[in-house]
């Protein structure tokens, strides 16, 4: 027989799975910012070893605010621009930072669950807007080494495939 706990699980369980994919595209635009900035400083290095890591080194350490602060003081980027990833850096924050905590009273509810989960879902794609804006720029970067996003997703597609050979039987 069901317990409680498990009925409330089971009613949760879309929203944190939404929680869950937020919080990826949150981090994904952080480590796309962490990169852009790391490529940009092996390139200012001209290509010196070790600059790329300890530029990784150093970003990867920043909050997404602060990432965002030093790719304006390595760049002059467009006022238009500048806000439009602030915008992110705030959804980022807001996803971050108790969204679901501030919204328990919402979940108890059944018509609030659903509204919860939409709301993850806008906010996971406003931050995913600005990490394809971020990857646009890192692809400027990546051109130069005859590279692209596309390349590199495509690789790791293969290697996903590699390492995870479809069972006969149609498992995995």
């Amino acid at each position: 027989m069901p317990t409680p706990c498990d009925n409330v699980d089971e009613l949760l369980a879309p929203v944190f799975l939404e929680f869950g994919k937020a919080v990826y595209i949150c981090q994904c635009f952080e480590s796309s910012l962490c990169l852009l900035l790391s490529m940009m400083a092996h390139e200012s290095a001209q290509g010196e070893d070790g600059a790329f890591q300890a530029a990784w080194d150093f970003h990867s350490k920043k909050t997404l605010g602060h990432l965002l602060k030093s790719l304006r003081e390595r760049i002059e980027v467009p006022e238009e621009l500048d806000e439009y990833l602030s915008v992110g850096v705030d959804k980022r924050n807001e996803i971050v930072h108790g969204f679901l905590t501030k919204n328990m009273a919402r979940l108890a509810d059944p018509k609030g669950r659903l509204e919860v989960e939409r709301e993850l879902v806008t906010l996971k794609q406003e931050v995913k807007r600005r990490d394809i804006v971020v990857n646009s720029l890192l692809d400027a970067l990546l051109k130069k080494y005859g590279l692209s996003n596309e390349i590199l997703k495509r690789n790791a597609d293969r290697l996903w495939d590699y390492l995870n050979p479809e069972d006969p039987s149609g498992d995995h």
